[in-house]
């Protein structure tokens, strides 16, 4: 995000620690809860605090630092290019998961740092006398919006899990039901789209919560929530009805080059909630080298470029993506050339996501990791009301403006589909349209299939298959042994 000057601030007064300085000199300023928390200023401060952990999910360097990965390893669509010999990496393209994989327990531990200091700042708001309750209510949505995303993909990752509040004082917190953290995630979505603004007037504070993203997560929470493992059904129409608020009074549009989300000069018509993101070997933003040709230097902007190529797209999505959809072109390359020497191409010796290429790997140009759009919104709507109502026209107009998009036309766009059929092709477009943005493992779990039919039935480019277990993931082993109150998913 675009505001990281206060981060430090926040980060010491956050810590809620202290220290004494050499010879016992008296410091000259000390922050805590009881001083702090006093103005507008303040409250904005934390609140960039409590975004800060969201980027330690995809800027960490090297190969055993992919804590994304946990969304879109396990999935059809992709796995691990790993020359470094990282046991995680195996065994979790594998599906031979352990409670000891680093990444499982980077999500849960960020995620509960990002819960910490939302409740940190919910409970010392009061204290800020002097100002305006809209401002304090913007601060309050901010971290409820936080905090419930976080709760969101906590359980949709882990099932129970310890629910903590701005009131809890339990030393040893037990897991609570995943219902139970999945109502609780709605409310503070609820708040938060109550009280966040529609857009923010700074482009510097790009990136931040609005009431839409609030809307958006909500429209997903209840997507899952309709899906695997609960079942209920009667989220559908509340889905639809969130996402149709974002589709017909969010400020977003489709560009006509879906490619512009990642562009760093595009204007971002399309992006809903993003990791604003700088990417610089100082920074360690190094997501869209994981996804580069590995090796290849010679293809940078400048020398000394670092293309770790830690993913692969799964070869057999590649072959059965349609091969007259523009997007093929757009999201994989087989060829690439420098931007050194531009006389020079080369042929890849497989293909290679091109989501994310582009010139500007370290040299501090910015480019956004996008974790909702509209298109996205439009395929939730589109699945949701036709669950409602089969095939209703409204439906057909979300899923075939994405269709448009993609082709440049309306020729290929879909009609006089059964229920079941337009289901179907909903599925298929979220496959092709959100390929490698960390929701196709989500998908597959909450509907319990694959390109290959069901979920089990597929099998990775090593001939493994996810068993039932796989459905949740490991409960850290760190977690367990410091909390005697929690206990493991079943089967590891």
């Amino acid at each position: 995000m675009k505001y990281r000057n206060r981060l430090l601030l926040a980060l010491s007064v956050l810590s809620l620690g202290s220290c004494k300085k050499f010879l016992e000199e008296k410091p000259l300023t000390f922050l805590s809860p009881t001083n702090f928390y006093k103005t507008a200023d303040d409250l904005t401060t934390a609140v960039y605090s409590i975004y800060a952990p969201l980027q330690t999910f995809y800027t960490g360097g090297g190969y055993a630092n992919m804590n994304w990965a946990v969304w879109e390893m396990p999935s059809d669509q992709s796995y691990s290019n790993d020359g470094a010999g990282v046991i995680d990496n195996t065994n979790l393209d594998n599906y031979a998961w352990t409670a000891d994989i680093a990444y499982f327990n980077a999500w849960w531990k960020n995620a509960y740092l990002i819960i910490a200091r939302a409740n940190t700042l919910i409970a010392n708001v009061p204290r800020a006398v002097n100002v305006s309750d809209a401002i304090k209510n913007q601060a309050l949505g901010e971290a409820r919006f936080m905090r419930g995303v976080a709760y969101f993909e906590l359980t949709m990752g882990y099932g129970d899990v310890p629910l903590m509040t701005e009131t809890t004082t339990e030393l040893y917190p037990k897991r609570a039901p995943s219902l139970d953290v999945y109502n609780f995630a709605i409310k503070d979505l609820q708040f938060a789209e109550q009280w966040l603004p529609a857009t923010w007037p700074k482009s510097s504070d790009y990136g931040r919560a609005t009431k839409y993203a609030a809307k958006a997560y909500l429209a997903k929470l209840y997507l899952k929530m309709a899906g695997f493992p609960i079942k209920d059904q009667s989220k559908f129409a509340l889905a639809a009805a969130s996402a149709k608020d974002v589709i017909d009074n969010g400020p977003y549009s489709l560009p006509a080059n879906v490619m512009d989300n990642w562009n760093p000069t595009a204007a971002h018509k399309e992006q809903i909630f993003i990791v604003d993101r700088n990417r610089t070997v100082s920074n360690g933003s190094y997501f869209p080298l994981f996804w580069a040709p590995r090796g290849l230097p010679q293809l940078a902007a400048s020398a000394g470029a670092d293309f770790i190529g830690a993913f692969l797209p799964n070869q057999t999505f590649y072959d059965d993506f349609p091969a007259n959809d523009p997007r093929k072109d757009s999201f994989f390359m087989t060829k690439a050339t420098s931007y050194m020497d531009p006389t020079l191409t080369i042929t890849l010796p497989q293909p290679t996501v091109k989501k994310y290429w582009g010139p500007l790997y370290n040299n501090g140009s910015d480019q956004d990791v996008v974790r909702v759009r509209l298109a996205e919104v439009l395929l939730i709507y589109a699945e949701a009301a036709n669950e409602v109502t089969a095939t209703p026209a409204d439906a057909y107009t979300a899923l075939n403006r994405v269709r448009s998009r993609a082709f440049g036309d309306a020729t290929h766009n879909y009609t006089g589909l059964t229920q079941d059929q337009f289901r179907q092709a909903v599925w298929r477009e979220r496959d092709l349209e959100l390929c490698f943005e960390g929701v196709r493992w989500s998908d597959m779990v909450r509907t319990q299939t694959s390109r290959s039919g069901s979920i089990t039935d597929y099998k990775n480019i090593n001939n493994f298959s996810p068993a039932a277990k796989n459905f949740l993931f490991p409960v850290p082993t760190i977690d367990l042994q410091t909390n005697h109150s929690l206990t493991q998913n079943t089967g590891y």
